[in-house]
């Protein structure tokens, strides 16, 4: 499947995907993520027009699944950081989250970083599983308390 930049053209097909992506999120998690169509396309237009951003599709035609990437830069270190991965779940299991993962690190390395971080759900065993594969570790845990 071919894997390519997130253009202004592909906002509808990115709408549905996105909503998708955060209903199962919402399941897994138990936190209800509310995102407005308006803010959806924002969120898209800005890591279009952002260099340091990227919105990564997959598809033949249909998108299958996207990788949202950041590179963030800071006196101390640089870093590429996954903000947010989603295939749907007729394509999984095919090794598509692992190709757009390789894209973003050919990107990263094209711009000389040399570190890729990202979050995952605890409860995420399948991602866990993917991203070890693919050489991540557990370097710390990240905890909260609702007040």
């Amino acid at each position: 499947m071919k894997i390519q930049k997130a253009k202004k053209e592909d906002l509808r097909k990115y709408l549905k995907i996105k909503r998708e992506s955060l209903k199962e999120y919402s399941k897994m998690s138990g936190c209800k993520i509310n995102l407005t169509d308006n803010q959806i396309k924002k969120e898209l237009i800005e890591s279009i027009n952002n260099p340091k951003k990227f919105t990564l599709l997959i598809g033949d035609g249909e998108i299958a699944g996207y990788l949202i990437g950041s590179i963030i830069i800071s006196e101390h270190k640089s870093y590429g950081y996954i903000d947010d991965i989603f295939i749907y779940r007729k394509f999984r299991g095919h090794g598509l989250g692992t190709d757009l993962i390789k894209e973003f690190i050919k990107i990263l390395k094209h711009k000389k970083i040399n570190k890729l971080r990202l979050g995952v759900n605890i409860n995420n065993k399948k991602a866990i599983k993917l991203y070890e594969r693919l050489g991540f570790k557990l370097k710390h845990y990240e905890m909260d308390k609702e007040l």
